[in-house]
């Protein structure tokens, strides 16, 4: 049995993440009130034999004292039961665009406040409880994408052992640099294989474009100097009591080199860490 918390910014993901949840056969309740966490979870696990997830507001003014009252009851009863936080947030733009989009009302919004000030309250409470959350910045982040990262984070923690958890991903720096990442690495130093012929279609993971790199000299030495550098400061990481440490990966087009240099880097820290691995503009197939 497992219990995961999902807590977010309104507009930022949270029923998406609760889903990608569901799909992976949890047992969901939806938009609970903090000070309902603890009898919820007992009723559950009376009734249920499957994993939890339960989605949690932030609306009542006692939010904070109710949910950090909540996990430390679940925690004292349920010593052995793992309880994970996810954290969804997204840009005030990002934000602002998504209300503005849909017509929708903030649940914090008010005659007397505007819907900026309304996203700062929520995520003021958000960000005053569970520091060791395993968060998700939504703003340059596809449904499709965010559903995959809770699924194969919910996924680590089946197969959870004493190793810490290391996020691996690739993206594009011509769309911005992933605002979770920990730790960020640049793989445009490599030869692009963009401008040889027959590659530019295909992407990091097709076998011509493996070759190509793997036949540069200067791709072995990147990949072996970032894992060096990750098992280097990942004690001190974990002595931080990080949740997941998110290294990102990037190129031009997050295409070609960033995909192959995370996958790399995968293989080479298998031995030392729970791996999640995924690409931000170029996602796997469902």
């Amino acid at each position: 049995m497992q219990l995961i918390l999902v807590v977010g910014v309104s507009g930022a993901g949270k029923n998406v993440a609760l889903g990608a949840l569901e799909d992976v056969g949890f047992a969901i309740v939806n938009n609970l009130p903090a000070a309902l966490l603890i009898d919820t979870v007992e009723a559950m696990l009376a009734t249920h034999t499957q994993p939890l997830g339960i989605s949690i507001n932030a609306h009542s003014p006692t939010f904070v004292a109710d949910f950090d009252a909540g996990c430390a009851a679940i925690s004292n009863v349920h010593p052995a039961m793992p309880l994970r936080i996810i954290r969804i947030d997204a840009s005030d733009t990002t934000l602002l665009r998504r209300f503005a989009e849909t017509r929708r009302k903030h649940p914090f919004a008010s005659d007397h406040s505007t819907l900026q000030e309304a996203i700062t309250e929520e995520r003021l409470r958000l960000h005053a409880v569970a520091a060791e959350a395993f968060d998700i910045d939504t703003s340059s982040t596809s449904t499709h994408l965010l559903r995959q990262r809770v699924r194969q984070f919910a996924n680590s923690i089946k197969a959870e052992t004493d190793l810490p958890l290391l996020e691996i991903s690739s993206f594009a720096y011509r769309q911005g640099i992933p605002p979770d990442a920990d730790l960020v690495f640049d793989a445009r130093i490599l030869p692009n294989p963009f401008y040889e012929p027959g590659l530019a279609a295909l992407t990091g993971r097709d076998s011509p474009v493996v070759d190509y790199l793997r036949a540069q000299p200067e791709t072995a030495a990147l990949v072996s100097a970032i894992a060096t550098y990750i098992r280097a400061v990942l004690p001190g990481f974990i002595a931080d009591n990080r949740a997941r440490i998110h290294v990102a990966i990037g190129c031009t087009g997050g295409k070609h080199r960033s995909v192959y240099v995370a996958d790399a880097l995968k293989a080479a820290m298998v031995a030392t860490a729970r791996v999640l691995r995924h690409d931000r503009e170029h996602p796997t197939p469902e």
